[in-house]
């Protein structure tokens, strides 16, 4: 059973589930808009929701009206959905996100409506369940940031974690002694997960820098990586405390760090062939596609509150990947990384620190978050070829965390491997600059997750 049907597995498990306790934070108990109606009211109405799907439940309110179905139905939607009489409750699935979609219930008599109640419904779309699943409040990671993931040939897919906690959450709160490490793997295996850490055993990060034994002072944040054959390769990038507080890091350089699976043994630590500018970040978004293995760099041209920000690519074969890479120069590829110029049709979005480039189905996609401080756009481009020139651009989602004061959303990702109904997961990260609200409330340090229709990107 491949990924895609295992986790439409799991969806669909996790809808019956949700019909009967969803603790949903946008879900609504709409009054009854029949209240006044002459004929008495008919129907009390209550919605919880889960990434796209609307979980309707209703009380007939009255036993003066003659039918023998419920038919629920959508505005947005041509879809109907016949439920029988004894039935108090029906799934819609597809609603759009944060938007007031109207929702009909009407009881039917021999295909005829003889009555009929409408209300509306908005949700935000994020998948809650599969959330709680990835990131539970113990046995594994906990809270964190980052969410690159790589789907492993063996059906499994492993998520690269930024900053992250492993200890147990009570009450959505966890221990103000809890320690942070800089980054953790996370292994799902047909709905299982389980934290990858300690790489030089104790409370060590999964990834530790060779040399290093205080990672407050230098440290791993992930980049993205590629799987060829039965290795795992990862970008790491090097990072140091430069200045005080919590903007005081610094960017040091790239190493690739070689995995053997199915495992997951760290066999070798090597330096990217690339030694230019510190504001150019390689291995920020990775691709292998036939022969090459596409690395794109993610490069900050002004940090200001006008951000810009650019976008580089340099391919190499797998025999020299430590050792000589090409680079995209506009119309070829040049031995000279002076040579890169940024990817063609990106100007209007500042690519944020981390993205993603990946193949679906017979185009390439680009997936950022707009890099201005908590702008909240993700955006979707398209091309014809793994360096651009990029096009179509889609705004596929705005966050809303960002409007509560203190939360930070960012960096947003894609996991393609996991697809249903037409739609491949999409997550963002969110933070809060208070680092005590981390611990009181974890919801303020985990990511989101939510679902984009493939025909929205690529049409």
């Amino acid at each position: 059973m491949n990924t895609k049907i295992k986790q439409m597995t799991f969806l669909s498990l996790t809808l019956a589930l949700l019909l009967s306790c969803v603790d949903d934070d946008g879900t609504g108990v709409n009054p009854n808009p029949f209240e006044d109606d002459p004929n008495g009211p008919l129907l009390k109405v209550t919605y919880t929701s889960n990434a796209d799907s609307v979980f309707l439940s209703w009380e007939l309110l009255t036993d003066k009206v003659d039918f023998d179905t419920y038919q629920v139905s959508t505005g947005k939607s041509d879809k109907i959905v016949t439920v029988q009489r004894d039935q108090t409750g029906a799934v819609l699935t597809r609603i759009p996100y944060y938007e007031a979609v109207p929702v009909s219930v009407s009881l039917m008599k021999e295909g005829q409506s003889v009555r009929k109640i409408t209300t509306e419904v908005t949700i935000d779309g994020h998948d809650k369940a599969f959330a709680r699943q990835l990131i539970p409040d113990r046995g594994s990671v906990t809270g964190g940031d980052g969410m690159y993931s790589i789907a492993l040939p063996d059906g499994r897919s492993v998520f690269l974690m930024g900053d992250s906690f492993i200890g147990p959450v009570t009450n959505g709160a966890r221990s103000m002694q809890d320690h942070m490490f800089r980054n953790t793997y996370i292994l799902y295996d047909k709905g299982k997960v389980s934290a990858v850490y300690g790489a030089n055993g104790g409370n060590t990060s999964a990834a530790v820098p060779p040399g290093v034994t205080d990672e407050g002072k230098k440290w791993y944040w992930p980049g993205h990586g590629f799987v060829d054959g039965n290795k795992l390769y990862i970008f790491q990038t090097l990072m140091y405390q430069g200045e005080a507080g919590m903007w005081g890091f610094r960017y040091e350089k790239t190493d690739i760090l070689e995995y053997d699976l199915p495992g997951l043994e760290l066999r070798k630590t090597v330096s990217v062939p690339f030694s230019g500018s510190t504001d150019i970040h390689y291995g920020m978004a990775a691709l292998k596609q036939n022969d090459y293995v596409y690395i794109y760099a993610q490069v900050d041209v002004d940090n200001s509150i006008n951000t810009v920000s650019d976008a580089l690519v340099a391919r190499t074969t797998m025999d020299q990947l430590y050792t000589k890479w090409e680079y995209f120069d506009g119309s070829g590829w040049s031995p000279n990384a002076s040579d890169a110029v940024k990817m063609a049709g990106l100007a209007t979005v500042p690519v944020s620190s981390q993205f993603n480039v990946f193949k679906l189905d017979n185009k390439y996609v680009l997936l950022t978050q707009d890099k201005r401080f908590n702008s909240g756009t993700i955006y979707t481009f398209i091309a014809d070829s793994p360096q651009g020139p990029w096009y179509n651009k889609k705004l596929i989602y705005t966050t809303r965390e960002q409007n509560t004061p203190g939360l930070l959303t960012y960096n947003a990702m894609a996991h393609p491997q996991f697809e249903k109904d037409g739609m491949i997961l999409i997550s963002y990260n969110v933070n809060n600059e208070d680092f005590v609200k981390q611990h009181s409330d974890v919801s303020t340090y985990r990511p989101r997750l939510f679902w984009v229709e493939k025909d929205k990107i690529l049409k």
